[in-house]
């Protein structure tokens, strides 16, 4: 190329030289005009540029081909990222933070009930701690605070209300990711905590009054107000969560077992039944920041003994059926509103919830 370009300067140098010398001899010789003969302007052109490097068809479609996009982090594993917000609707009892990652709730709910001749309302409070452990554990702590109110007909246009508040029970608990989901099974989470007694008791004993010499006679001493987030007893709880992603959607399913230790109040022994509890449904992701999520979650509770005697119809069965919304509205910020309908007698008529949740 360089040579070219000097090859291409002498002949510009030289037509140069032709200019002066014709302009000298018309100066001399006015008659020599016609016939000077300026060389052809194609002479000076400059030199058509070296052709580029051939490149192979192989090479052109490497070089054409995008960029692979990053593998998007399977849920609950937090490496690299968090788990979607997908797995919020069954958060605990999934692995949703990535280790280090610390994330605060807090949530509000109302719950009612109507029974024969009375009413339940409870106002209740859960504040939550979560900290991501490992990829794939995580712990978390949540503590319950309430008020409920019980009123019932006693009489014509007369009602007696009874009233409960407080601390509920603690529960610390860990979840550990024992399976990641692959193209063929799901993923497996095993939960593991601990209830500690931090609530009010219970059990009423001022009107209990059972017939020995009746077999089946044993009252239920059971204050169902302070009972709603309040067992009396140390107990451990269990739980193992299936879940799969179906691109949008995620599907989960779980089962646990929670057993409370007997207590003594009022110098009688009381050893509450096993809580066997259940949970399925889905949650769809509506786009990057709106997810909806729908699941049933139910129990059932053996029945309660007092010093050795079964008490009638003290087991429960409650099922509710629960619609969610989870809303980003910051960058490690969520607004999480639920509805949720009893469809036993043992359940709620109406729950309403609304939680927010924050990452640090």
């Amino acid at each position: 190329m360089l040579e070219a370009r000097v090859l291409y300067l002498e002949r510009k140098l030289e037509s140069l030289e032709t200019r002066l010398d014709h302009r000298y001899r018309t100066v001399s010789n006015p008659s020599a005009v016609s016939a000077a003969r300026l060389p052809p302007t194609a002479s000076m052109k400059p030199p058509a540029p070296l052709a580029a490097p051939k490149v192979s068809q192989s090479q052109q479609d490497v070089q054409a081909a995008p960029a692979a996009p990053p593998p998007k982090p399977s849920l609950g594993v937090g490496n690299p990222a968090d788990a979607p917000q997908e797995a919020f609707v069954f958060r605990q009892n999934a692995v949703t933070l990535s280790p280090l990652r610390v994330e605060a709730d807090l949530d509000f709910g109302y719950v009612r009930s109507n029974g024969f001749l009375q009413t339940d309302r409870a106002a209740i409070a859960n504040a939550s701690v979560r900290v991501g452990v490992l990829d794939w554990l995580e712990v978390n702590a949540t503590i319950p605070a309430f008020a409920t109110s019980r009123s019932r007909s006693v009489g014509p246009f007369r009602t007696q209300t009874r009233q409960v508040s407080g601390v509920g029970d603690v529960l610390v608990q860990a979840n550990a990711r024992i399976h990641e989901q692959t193209a063929d099974t799901p993923g497996v989470v095993l939960s593991l905590g601990a209830l500690l007694p931090t609530g009010p008791n219970p059990y009423d004993f001022r009107n209990y009054q059972p017939d020995p010499k009746v077999a089946g006679y044993n009252p239920n001493p059971t204050n169902l107000n302070a009972a709603f987030v309040s067992r009396g007893a140390w107990g451990i709880v269990t739980h193992l969560e299936f879940y799969k992603t179906i691109d949008p959607v995620i599907v989960f399913f779980g089962a646990g077992a929670n057993y409370l230790f007997p207590q003594t109040v009022a110098g009688r022994n009381i050893q509450a039944g096993v809580i066997y509890d259940y949970n399925m449904g889905l949650s769809l992701a509506l786009s990057d920041k709106s997810t909806l999520g729908v699941q049933v979650e139910g129990a059932y509770q053996a029945g309660l003994t007092v010093n050795r005697r079964l008490v009638p119809q003290s087991d429960l069965e409650p099922v509710v059926v629960r619609v969610s919304a989870i809303q980003r509205i910051f960058e490690d910020t969520w607004v999480e509103p639920s509805f949720a309908a009893g469809l036993t007698s043992n359940a709620p008529g109406l729950a309403l919830d609304v939680g927010l949740r924050h990452r640090f």
